[in-house]
């Protein structure tokens, strides 16, 4: 225990690094239950507190956490998360309570700040014994996590994979099946696919080469 007393820096830092103990601002954090009506998850916090005494504790469990989805305008790209899954929570500095049942610009009305019920849930991130397999370079992959179905969308072709088969490959001058395909009847130029009939001309003799049935002698 010091006799002389703090320096007016010391006394700062010392309370400066309480208050930041206090100041929540990104963290990961584990889904334990989902709203998909309310683009919600209820979340754990995966980093435990410590306290002054040095002690560890475990943050309480944040609820109705808005969902981060990619998209603007008409288009997005949605995603339903699952409990276990991992997420990174992005806390706003100021209350979002009021916004998230209103939306536009608004006063926060509450006064807190940093406060953990106030974030939003980012997805995608995973601890090293989980991570994404597979990951292909210049490759933008819309998959399972194993990548067995997906969309692979690359420079010069689309890609279709389903179940480890690659099922179509799309490029610009062509597109291959690899599996059978069932179409619907087709129309082209107002005649359908059923009653398409090819003309097939007279051959050398000036007869028909159509066969109508006829016995040949």
């Amino acid at each position: 225990m010091r006799d002389d007393e703090l320096t007016n820096a010391e006394a700062f830092a010392i309370q400066f690094d309480a208050q930041s103990k206090l100041l929540r601002t990104n963290m990961p954090a584990q889904v334990v239950g989902v709203n998909s009506a309310r683009n919600t998850v209820d979340v754990q916090p995966v980093l435990k507190g410590v306290r002054s005494n040095g002690q560890e504790y475990l943050l309480p469990v944040i609820n109705d956490v808005q969902i981060q989805y990619y998209g603007a305008g008409n288009f997005w790209v949605t995603f339903a998360p699952v409990a276990g899954d991992y997420c990174v929570l992005s806390v706003s500095d100021r209350s979002i309570e009021a916004w998230k049942k209103s939306g536009g610009t608004i006063d926060p009305i509450l006064s807190r700040h940093h406060d953990m019920t106030d974030a939003f849930a980012y997805f995608g991130i995973n601890p090293f014994p989980s991570v994404i397999p597979a990951i292909q370079a210049e490759t933008m992959h819309i998959r399972t996590k194993d990548g067995s179905t997906g969309i692979k969308v690359k420079a010069d072709s689309i890609i279709y994979d389903v179940n480890n088969v690659e099922v179509a490959v799309m490029e610009s001058s062509v597109v291959t099946f690899n599996v059978p395909i069932i179409a619907p009847e087709a129309t082209i130029g107002g005649v359908t696919q059923t009653d398409h009939t090819h003309s097939q001309g007279l051959d050398s003799d000036g007869n028909s080469q159509v066969d109508v049935g006829v016995p040949h002698n």
